[in-house]
């Protein structure tokens, strides 16, 4: 298994429920109902899987999730036997990896007047990741992540930055600093842990190396903050995400498979 990795132990009850409002934030990450399935080493997991009382026939809006180490390679097969399919990678960079260093587009830091361009650039993202089956656009997603952005401003130390060319914004990023990560904290044995949210280019300026300036102003500030790994999030059907983030320094650390409609 992967060092990253924690120490994983059996739960009471493998099996969980949760239901999310149309209007809250995490609405926009996946389905409102979501059944889960903890997986621990030495699991019996078709057993788990062929008891596992799900709910949703028919219902888009429910998913079943098993989330498994990336290098848990004889779940793979059961997974797939049962209908599961890879969607989210969840993936970890240590210090002083993968940096480009090719770009000289121009990163400034998120500023309340930009809040309106950010807000876009996240949301056509979001738009974009919903065509890879994990991620659901929502009528309430631009109020909601305009609510988030701007809590990022009050945080004491900056943590989204903007990508400007020719003085137009063309690119987004933000992380959460550790305190802000411990919801994601547990994934990883290794201390402490930033949480890379967002990185977004306007469709019309791929291309142009204003996602590795990005990502390189990132890191070189989270590596000089001392942060023993950084995690993020990416749609593994996404012929964009792997490649980029694969070379800048990080590798698969959990996978997510779902069933949507878990049923």
């Amino acid at each position: 298994m992967d060092p990253l990795l924690p120490d994983i132990a059996p739960a009471d009850d493998p099996y969980s429920f949760s239901e999310l409002s149309a209007d809250a934030l995490n609405a926009s990450w996946g389905a409102l109902r979501t059944h889960s399935l903890h997986w621990h080493p030495g699991a019996d997991l078709d057993d788990l899987l062929r008891r596992w009382p799900l709910s949703g026939a028919g219902d888009h809006d429910t998913a079943a999730l098993v989330t498994v180490p990336s290098r848990a390679v004889e779940a793979a097969d059961v997974l797939a036997r049962h209908g599961y399919a890879p969607l989210l990678v969840t993936a970890a960079r240590l210090p002083g990896r993968g940096f480009d260093g090719r770009s000289t587009v121009r990163i400034v830091p998120l500023a309340r007047e930009n809040l309106d361009v950010a807000v876009e650039v996240n949301l056509e993202t979001l738009r974009f990741d919903s065509l890879f089956g994990m991620v659901t656009a929502r009528q309430s997603s631009a109020e909601r992540l305009r609510e988030h952005i701007a809590s990022l401003l009050e945080r004491p130390e900056p943590c989204g930055w903007l990508a400007e060319r020719d003085g137009e914004v063309v690119g987004f990023l933000y992380y959460d600093l550790p305190g802000h990560s411990d919801w994601i904290a547990s994934r990883t044995s290794v201390r402490p842990v930033a949480y890379l949210g967002l990185l977004g280019v306007r469709e019309d300026a791929r291309g142009g190396g204003i996602g590795a300036a990005l990502a390189d102003h990132a890191h070189r500030l989270l590596d000089e903050a001392g942060v023993g790994v950084t995690l993020l999030h990416h749609a593994l059907p996404n012929p964009l995400s792997a490649p980029f983030w694969y070379s800048h320094g990080y590798r698969p650390l959990w996978t997510t498979w779902q069933r949507r409609p878990a049923r």
